[in-house]
């Protein structure tokens, strides 16, 4: 994730609401600084500038040693708290790959490409193994 980007005004106030538990249809913002002053004693603009802080730390990395990709929270080269996922996040790539659509056996799959500037700059392959390989763990 780029550290450039910025968390939104709505984005936080979504978020306030769902920490503070706060019920709030109407996009009201008095709504959520009433609830976040309850609840933490903080106004909206504390609140964002504290969320938007932490979201611009969010990381995502693979582990050198084990190939564990992880998702956390870090300053620099330095996790400061990260979760493992492992399952969640194969399973985000190859939906994103696939566009959500099964892969039939004996296909070729699917290529997605990712660009850079407007320009290709890698493809993600997702295909079914042949059956007749065997794999080594």
């Amino acid at each position: 994730m780029s550290k450039t980007v910025k968390l939104d005004w709505d984005e936080a106030k979504e978020i306030a609401d769902i920490l503070t538990n706060t019920e709030n249809t109407d996009e009201d913002y008095s709504i959520t600084e009433n609830a976040l002053a309850e609840k933490w004693g903080i106004d909206i603009d504390t609140f964002h500038e504290i969320a938007n802080g932490i979201f611009q730390m969010i990381d995502f990395g693979i582990s050198p040693l084990t190939q564990t990709p992880f998702v956390g929270i870090s300053k620099g080269n330095m996790w400061l708290a990260k979760k493992e996922v492992n399952q969640q996040f194969i399973h985000a790539l190859i939906n994103w790959t696939t566009e959500g659509e099964d892969i039939p056996e004996q296909s070729k799959g699917f290529v997605r490409t990712i660009t850079s500037g407007g320009k290709p700059e890698f493809d993600i392959t997702i295909s079914r193994p042949k059956s007749d390989v065997k794999v080594m763990s």
